[in-house]
């Protein structure tokens, strides 16, 4: 599984540390070896970590390499500047030099495989990256995810892996396309409960066709009235809370696909209680030159949960 959701969306030749960063003392290990000791992963705590993760404020200590050409691939170990906390998974993404010397990612998809089993299989090259003083400072490294002890702690532990399988399953039999929507969902996600217009518009259609269809039965239609219309629900209470045991992906041609998943939506207008009402929220995706888009987003009634409310 850690393969297969991390493998798709960023293929081809392996990308280098941006020019004039020198620090460090790996060795890059042959992509034979990365792949007999490929790092193991959490799927769970990569969808966690795509949903919460801020990666203005982070940059890269390091990558390790997946498999071998033709078929190989690079990610990156991620560490905040404000915290020192290095992020648990792995980073696909687009290099770049910050102002700060220091480099940082764009496009960015978190994968199930683990930073600190990375390091562990001496697999992670931290050469020709720089980190800033304080930043080295405060560093702390990547923990593991840590195993469950008690009867609570193992009972949690089975519904998260449950929810896993089921996510797994929606995955598993579309291959890269399915991975790759799964990645631009995740951001879209994070996007929406961090209220950042940059991250929400880069992952929707640039179209006058776009069109989000809402719960009370209102349409919007066209990208940029979509982008107005969420930047005024932010104005309030807005969080989007995916529940993963029932989601789905299916492919419905070639460069098109659709993710369906019940969902918490919490909303409230500025200065007033929130309420939070279970949704199914559909989005149909499209292949472009740029990546996957989200084309449009249907949202309906969640009446399983309805119907147990109401007795």
């Amino acid at each position: 599984m850690g393969l297969l959701l991390s493998c798709g969306g960023h293929s081809g030749a392996l990308a280098e540390p941006p020019p004039g960063t020198e620090t460090g003392a790996s060795a890059s290990p042959s992509p034979s070896d990365a792949q007999s000791s490929a790092p193991k992963g959490s799927f769970l705590s990569s969808l966690k970590q795509a949903f919460t993760e801020d990666f203005d404020k982070e940059v890269v200590r390091g990558h390790f390499d997946v498999g071998s050409p033709p078929d190989a691939h690079r990610y990156y170990c991620l560490v905040s500047v404000k915290t020192g906390k290095s992020e648990v998974n792995g980073v696909a993404g687009q290099l770049f030099v910050r102002a700060d010397k220091m480099t940082g990612i764009k496009g960015p998809a978190v994968a199930p495989l683990s930073c600190a089993d990375a390091e562990q299989k001496g697999i992670l090259v931290t050469s020709g990256y720089v980190l800033s003083a304080s930043v080295s400072r405060k560093m702390t490294p990547a923990s593991p995810v840590p195993k469950p002890s008690g009867a609570a702690d193992h009972a949690a532990a089975a519904d998260h892996a449950a929810a896993a399988d089921h996510a797994a399953a929606a995955l598993s039999a579309g291959g890269p396309a399915q991975t790759e929507v799964m990645a631009v969902y995740t951001r879209y996600i994070a996007g929406q409960n961090a209220h950042d217009r940059a991250v929400v518009s880069e992952v929707l259609l640039d179209s006058k066709d776009f069109v989000w269809a809402q719960y009370g039965g209102n349409s919007i239609w066209g990208y940029k009235e979509a982008m107005e219309a969420f930047e005024e629900a932010w104005k309030g209470t807005w969080k989007l809370d995916p529940q993963m045991q029932e989601l789905r992906i299916a492919s419905v041609s070639p460069g098109v696909a659709v993710l369906i998943t019940p969902l918490l939506s919490t909303v409230g207008e500025p200065g007033k209680n929130p309420s939070t009402t279970p949704i199914r929220w559909g989005g149909v995706f499209v292949k472009t030159k740029s990546g996957w888009r989200i084309a449009s987003i249907f949202i309906t009634p969640f009446e399983s949960w309805r119907a147990a409310k109401g007795g």
